[in-house]
């Protein structure tokens, strides 16, 4: 076929790729930024509301029960969304967490602000509901470069919001007030999708039906999906899942060196930053990548990488090493969650693409809440450096896994 008529046939079956393509970064960047402008700040948030001993133990606890709720709501989500149309489930939650955010400054005591806290996470998961839009909605051999195009977007939002965060937290007296400007950000980039973005809905048979694990085990029957969900989880634990972690190592290394609160703001911004930054500038390159060797090769170069990079988080001694040390984690890892709802989507049974990617995405927020659940267990008795240790051998042996299952299906 000539590239003349592929071009054609796409634009037939995919009518609003193109369209799709330019307004999905750009809402993306949106909630990217409003997210990421005060997630990292929410430890230096608790302790402002009082919260001065076992800091690690309140903000793990609070994380896992945020990220248990969208862990249990996610695949429901994702039934809707091969039912009734993925669009449908960005604006839930884009408009959702949006609204829930703006919630949030009103909560005046540790209590009320985990509450409020708590219904942003029924919202929670505008990225992979943006991507299973995308993967649904864009011609196969041009999904990698999309879907990178999309989360670069969401990327310049996370390089740009921790700086911000750190600008603002230095200034405002109370910080969870940095709510109000998630918020409208997050309504922006809902209200963008809205307005310019379609869909050629791909509609599973029959009614919707809430089930979470009749459809769970339907898609573990095929052989490879179980060790992507694996390695989706631990992605999840070393990548989004650390944000907060780093943010207590980061303390944690200020402690040898006594140091304002504003030090404490610019270091926690800057660990952020460097890896969202070094993310921004590979996802582009490894999306094209990506295109040309499959995403097979990239994902186990990815994990692999993953692995090598924490390494130094288990003798680095200052916050510069630390992050450059992400910088090199942001470098390496960034395609490695793209690479996996691409290969979900090839080996997910017809007519359950968005389930598939929506169960990966629920696992990933369960290992977001698990994260600094665990690290506040363990973070007391046998330092931060013990709980790294333990997240390197277990990205080891989901590769392990993941080249076994392999051979198996050769």
């Amino acid at each position: 076929m000539t590239p003349t008529a592929r071009s054609d046939e796409d634009s037939q079956k995919f009518p609003y790729w193109r369209r799709n393509r330019q307004v999905l970064p750009l809402a993306n960047g949106l909630c990217s930024l409003g997210f990421s402008l005060s997630w990292p700040f929410v430890p230096l948030m608790v302790r402002g509301l009082g919260v001065h001993e076992n800091l690690e133990t309140w903000v793990g606890h609070m994380l896992l029960v945020f990220y248990l709720i969208s862990f249990v709501v996610n695949p429901l989500w994702g039934g809707i969304a091969d039912h009734y149309g993925r669009k449908l489930m960005v604006l839930r939650a884009m408009l959702g967490m949006g609204c829930a955010m703006m919630l949030v400054p009103f909560a005046s005591t540790p209590i009320w602000f985990a509450c409020v806290f708590m219904l942003i996470g029924v919202f929670n998961g505008f990225t992979p509901a943006g991507v299973a839009l995308l993967v649904a909605n864009t011609p196969p051999p041009r999904t990698g470069g999309v879907v990178a195009l999309a989360q670069t977007g969401g990327l310049v939002g996370q390089a740009a919001g921790p700086a911000l965060g750190a600008v603002l937290a230095a200034l405002i007296d109370r910080q969870h007030w940095l709510f109000w400007i998630s918020g409208g950000l997050m309504l922006s980039g809902g209200t963008l999708v809205a307005l310019y973005v379609h869909e050629v809905k791909q509609l599973a048979p029959g009614p919707w039906r809430p089930e979470w694990l009749g459809n769970l085990r339907e898609l573990l029957t095929v052989r490879r999906i179980g060790p992507l969900y694996v390695l989706a989880f631990l992605f999840s634990v070393m990548w989004y899942g650390s944000v907060v972690n780093i943010t207590l190592f980061v303390l944690q290394l200020l402690q040898a060196q006594p140091a304002e609160a504003g030090a404490e703001a610019f270091w926690v911004g800057a660990a952020a930053v460097a890896m969202a930054l070094s993310m921004m500038v590979a996802l582009p390159i490894w999306g094209r990548v990506i295109d040309r060797i499959g995403p097979g090769r990239v994902l186990l170069f990815s994990a692999a990488a993953t692995v090598i990079t924490h390494l130094p988080l288990l003798v680095l001694q200052t916050p510069l090493q630390l992050v450059l040390a992400r910088a090199a984690f942001g470098l390496t890892a960034a395609p490695m969650q793209a690479a996996i709802f691409q290969l979900l989507r090839v080996h997910a049974p017809p007519g359950m693409d968005a389930r598939a990617i929506s169960y990966a995405t629920a696992f990933q927020f369960f290992a977001m809440g698990l994260a600094p659940f665990a690290a506040g267990l363990i973070s007391p008795a046998l330092g931060m450096r013990a709980y790294f240790g333990l997240t390197i051998v277990l990205m080891l042996g989901g590769l392990v896994l993941w080249l076994r299952t392999g051979k198996r299906a050769k």
